[in-house]
């Protein structure tokens, strides 16, 4: 038995189950059975032949067991993850073939030591090569059948709990917006700009109406194309811009050819809404936030990093909405950065979308 090492799981939890009452069960049945392939009926002819033949084929039994479980446990501590299956088992059969060879050499040793005063047929070399061969495939199929189970079933688990997470986040993210405190300060920039431009006052409506159209729209879809995720964006900064004017200073810079890319819903706007809510925006410090493709298939914000003293309320569930979403749908993570001076997140771009703008 390997023992069990601080930092690293128990023996059990790397394999999957508790094996100890198996081997205890599985080695004397097998160890009465093998007797029968190798002398057939000449074991059992007495208690005498079959006793010293029993301890010696349970001998074996345990032999290649403890071989294949010691290998199992060890490469799976190397090599855990499920993208390294093939190299573990590769290196697993290295492992164990030199281990057959020089456990055998000893095992016969000691099997010409224990039964020299008994008389029995020998079986062919071959005969106990194969009935070795199939134990410790039977052992390592055991085990590996158990463990994919185990991987399996903690995928659906997973996947499920993502799913709830997944819709949650969603509803955190509509939360967001249709909260009263967006709704108070867009109608309060409204009651400024009507008396001194009608006309804005009709095109700030008209986005207001957009935004809250788009949010009810995308409530069933679980990611949307780039482009469409920016158009709505438009609307989004269009009425903050109006309330902050120039002290809040955009930069915005997605070539058009990484548009057909998916996003999940909200993501941009959430991360807007949360440099918004956080910063101070004055004529003496103005915000910035600048929204490019950087390092590949990935989108970056940045914003400076000017903290008010009093916030904006909020549900205080924006970042970890974004990571749970894309959680669900990327193995690549979202990337947060505060360095003291500027506050980024990165997230992937997932696919390229079958959609494309009219």
């Amino acid at each position: 038995m390997i023992p069990k090492k601080e930092g690293r799981p128990s023996n059990r939890e790397i394999i999957g189950f508790d094996d100890r009452l198996a081997i205890a069960i599985a080695v004397p049945i097998l160890g009465s059975f093998i007797p029968f392939l190798l002398f057939e009926n000449f074991a059992y002819t007495s208690i005498s032949n079959f006793v010293p033949m029993w301890i010696m084929s349970s001998l074996y039994t345990i032999s290649y067991w403890l071989m294949v479980r010691t290998v199992i446990i060890r490469k799976r501590i190397t090599y855990p993850h499920p993208n390294q299956i093939g190299r573990r088992i590769g290196l697993s059969i290295l492992m164990i073939a030199p281990s057959y060879l020089i456990l055998n050499f000893l095992l016969d040793y000691i099997h010409q030591f224990a039964l020299h005063y008994v008389d029995h047929p020998e079986p062919s070399e071959f005969t106990t090569n194969l009935i070795s061969i199939f134990l410790i495939m039977l052992f390592w199929s055991i085990y590996e059948s158990i463990y994919m189970y185990h991987g399996w079933k903690n995928s659906l688990n997973e996947a499920e709990r993502l799913k709830r997470e997944f819709v949650q986040a969603q509803l955190d993210g509509l939360k967001s917006q249709v909260n009263p405190h967006f709704l108070f300060n867009s109608l309060n920039t409204l009651v400024y700009i009507i008396p001194e431009d009608p006309e804005k006052a009709v095109e700030f409506v008209q986005k207001l109406a957009k935004v809250y159209r788009y949010i009810l729209e995308i409530q069933e879809r679980r990611l949307i194309p780039l482009w469409e995720e920016m158009e709505f964006l438009e609307s989004f900064i269009f009425l903050h811009k109006e309330r902050f004017c120039d002290n809040l200073r955009l930069n915005i810079e997605v070539p058009k050819s990484e548009r057909n890319h998916l996003i999940v819903p909200l993501s941009l706007q959430l991360l807007f809404e949360n440099a918004i809510k956080h910063n101070i925006i004055s004529k003496e410090k103005p915000l910035s936030i600048s929204l490019k493709v950087e390092e590949g298939k990935r989108l970056v914000i940045r914003n400076t990093l000017q903290l008010r003293s009093n916030p904006e309320p909020g549900t205080k569930t924006g970042l970890s909405n974004i990571k749970s979403r894309y959680e669900y749908f990327s193995d690549q993570p979202v990337i947060i950065e505060d360095t003291g001076k500027e506050f980024i997140v990165s997230i992937p771009l997932i696919q390229e979308a079958i959609i494309t703008a009219a």
